[in-house]
């Protein structure tokens, strides 16, 4: 049996501990031996949950550097803010350390590009986890929309909607402008709404049916608590080289429940994840799907939609958070190509930064230029 793979573990926030599990449960094929933060207290404190079963003390640090000279580690699981990215990916790379990344991949195409040429010249892993890729229907619909259950592809609608923020009437006058959470702020997020939460679905859109071609874009800005060129909302036009139009809506401003579904509508067939009212972030996203083909048809052919079960999936879970660290802990063994490796991600980062700039041109961009 191999050893584990030995990951030092960067940022400790919310994303972070959601890739916990995946240590706590299967530390005979990843195993966290370093985490760093530059608030020890945090470091401390995750270091301490994230112990599996037997394991030994982990090892805590304030210093990226620091952890990548002196650290007992094969990996790096990057979960910092968007804008920490690409210097925290190629000093890794630099280090012979394989890198899991956590989404978005950058918040420009130049330091996207310079990061796969860090990871190229060290001959490392890199790959970035777009967790979606990772659900047991999301690989088991990818494979039947290859395969041509579904028929020609036409229409995918990505729908992704939160009240992150009060209404602009009731933000105090001393609160403007103050970003309340660094998602808020375009400098360190990248953008807003759309880099942070819309850029799920446009990757499995990719994902299911290949590249984006060409997008147009509408954004609004003008709620306090957003700052920085941070959107608040974002309605988008992506043309799919197959001939596909994507319908995308993202706000972090509107007055709804959190709210992340989407549809891909068919010759053949439908899916939709189903929307659950009530329910929380982590598990919109998990959520299941329902689907709609000529053999669930009702009375007089009537199309029916019913759940979609996943049970024959061959992923060793049906959390997407652990089966992506999972698979790069494979990949980092194999020499295989991820999944999601940062050489296909940067079709998703052509496509959010394309949506960016139409929406702020006003006119159409074709991803070809980008």
């Amino acid at each position: 049996m191999s050893k584990p793979l030995k990951v030092g573990l960067v940022g400790t926030g919310s994303i972070a501990r959601a890739h916990l599990p995946a240590f706590q449960q299967f530390p005979e094929s990843v195993q966290l031996t370093a985490v760093c933060d530059i608030r020890e207290e945090a470091a401390q404190r995750f270091a301490g949950q994230g112990l599996a079963k037997g394991a030994s003390n982990i090892a805590v640090y304030t210093d990226l550097e620091k952890m990548l000279q002196q650290g007992d580690i094969d990996a790096v699981d990057i979960c910092t803010t968007h804008d920490q990215h690409g210097q925290q990916v190629v000093a890794a790379a630099e280090s012979g350390k394989h890198v899991l990344l956590e989404k978005p991949m950058g918040i420009n195409m130049a330091e996207c590009r310079e990061m796969l040429a860090a990871t190229d010249t060290a001959g490392i892993t890199f790959m970035v986890a777009q967790c979606l890729r990772y659900l047991p229907h999301s690989q088991m619909l990818r494979q039947m929309i290859q395969d041509g259950e579904f028929g020609e592809i036409w229409a995918l609608r990505s729908d992704n909607f939160a009240a992150m923020v009060p209404p602009r009437s009731k933000v105090p006058q001393s609160d403007s402008p103050r970003a309340s959470t660094w998602y808020l702020d375009g400098k360190q997020a990248g953008g807003g709404a759309l880099i942070s939460q819309a850029t799920h679905h446009i990757d499995l859109f990719r994902y299911y049916i290949g590249e984006v071609k060409r997008v147009t874009a509408t954004s609004w800005t003008d709620h306090p608590l957003f700052i920085n060129g941070a959107e608040e909302s974002m309605a988008a036009t992506m043309e799919f080289e197959n001939g596909a139009v994507a319908q995308l809506l993202s706000s972090w401003s509107s007055r709804t429940p959190w709210n992340h579904h989407y549809w891909v509508l068919a010759e053949l067939g439908s899916i939709s994840s189903r929307y659950m009212p009530g329910s929380s972030a982590a598990e919109q996203y998990i959520g299941p799907v329902d689907v709609s083909l000529p053999k669930h048809d009702g009375e007089r052919g009537a199309a029916t939609f019913v759940p979609f079960d996943a049970s024959a999936s061959d992923l060793p879970t049906d959390q997407p958070f652990v089966n992506e660290i999972l698979h790069f802990a494979d990949c980092c063994r194999d020499g295989a190509e991820p999944i999601s490796s940062g050489t296909d991600n940067l079709g998703t980062m052509k496509a959010v930064l394309g949506i960016y700039e139409s929406a702020k041109t006003g006119k159409p961009v074709e991803l070809a230029a980008i």
